[in-house]
């Protein structure tokens, strides 16, 4: 993450170059990061323009030596969480092989059906379950391979909080996910 001073003071400046590539190298991780959060592509793809705006009303305010990405990310989560809180009945919305990390049952150390579609939507309604910072923490960390340094600056939490709400995430995720998993097998067993 990061960029050098000169590129921060030419988007300080407002300097249309500037901006141009950092919506280049941004925009996907950015938008990959929203669909993960909200798990509907369009209102990713709105809140990232959302997010862009903001960055370039907002950016001649900051100092020099901001933490862009780090910024750029928090107003991004920013943006998501506001989206999930006004969405509060959060129901499954669409799923395709982005929409949250392939294995991230595997990175959570829990048991995936056989099939993977399955899987994938087991693990997104899970993440739809969970408060919306949790769920947060996890698609940084796991999904995005943030540090805890790097989610304290989007969060604006110590490193030490995040580590804490991290790891209590992860336990809510394995216990909601779980749940999931058995209903599954039921549901499967009352159809045979």
């Amino acid at each position: 993450m990061g960029m050098n001073a000169q590129a921060i003071e030419s988007l300080r400046t407002k300097d249309a170059q500037a901006f141009c590539l950092l919506i280049e190298r941004l925009q996907q991780p950015i938008t990959g990061y929203l669909h993960r959060l909200v798990g509907n592509r369009e209102v990713a793809l709105d809140l990232a323009q959302d997010t862009f705006l903001q960055v370039y009303k907002e950016i001649g305010k900051t100092s020099p030596d901001l933490a862009l990405d780090a910024w750029i990310y928090r107003i991004a989560t920013n943006y998501g969480l506001r989206y999930l809180n006004r969405r509060r009945l959060r129901h499954f919305v669409g799923l395709d092989d982005s929409s949250c990390p392939e294995d991230f049952h595997r990175y959570l150390m829990v048991p995936g059906p056989e099939n993977q579609t399955e899987t994938r939507v087991l693990v997104h309604e899970t993440l739809l379950k969970m408060k919306p910072q949790d769920a947060a923490c996890l698609h940084l960390h796991y999904g995005n391979s943030f540090t805890y340094e790097e989610i304290s600056q989007v969060l604006g939490m110590t490193p030490e909080a995040v580590r804490k709400r991290v790891a209590r995430s992860v336990e809510k995720f394995r216990a909601f996910y779980e749940t999931s998993i058995q209903a599954s097998k039921e549901a499967d067993s009352s159809r045979r």
